[in-house]
């Protein structure tokens, strides 16, 4: 019976670097979404509101912005995780944090007195920094962790 070394080699290199492209973006899709329960990223707590919530949690008042965290592209050579869509368009803010001028446009403010009319203008914004996605050393620990016990499965099989 001859055995093909390479050949076994070379199957398992490919199952192992498939698989660890789906544990690195499935893991890191876990912890990005965990640090809106955890209200930290990386070990640093994020800013607490001037204001308390009436309801929701920080950063979560519809779920949209934790639900569009997301694997784009997963493939053994490149990994890529998103947040934000057409209608989360504030993930950048949020994430990275925002402070300047924005133009809030003219539309009908509801209340219940009636309905009344805003009209353009431009409000000083100060969004704190909350980062909830991004390069984590806890991150880069708990993927080194599940990486080698993939990889050591796939050799002792």
């Amino acid at each position: 019976m001859k055995i093909e070394i390479d050949k076994l080699l070379e199957d398992s290199m490919e199952e192992i670097l498939q698989g660890t492209a789906e544990i690195v973006a499935e893991t890191s899709v876990e912890y990005f979404q965990n640090t809106f329960r955890d209200k930290k990223f990386d070990g640093n707590p994020w800013a607490p509101p001037r204001v308390p919530k009436r309801s929701g949690s920080l950063l979560v008042q519809s779920g949209s912005l934790l639900n569009s965290i997301r694997p784009v592209l997963v493939s053994p050579g490149r990994i890529i995780i998103a947040a934000g869509n057409e209608k989360v368009d504030y993930a950048q803010v949020h994430n990275e944090g925002f402070k300047g001028s924005v133009t809030i446009p003219a539309h009908i403010r509801h209340t219940r007195r009636g309905n009344h009319t805003v009209r353009q203008h431009t409000r000083r914004v100060n969004i704190p920094k909350r980062q909830f996605i991004g390069d984590a050393r806890e991150l880069e620990t708990e993927l080194q962790k599940r990486i080698e016990a993939y990889v050591e499965s796939v050799l002792n099989n």
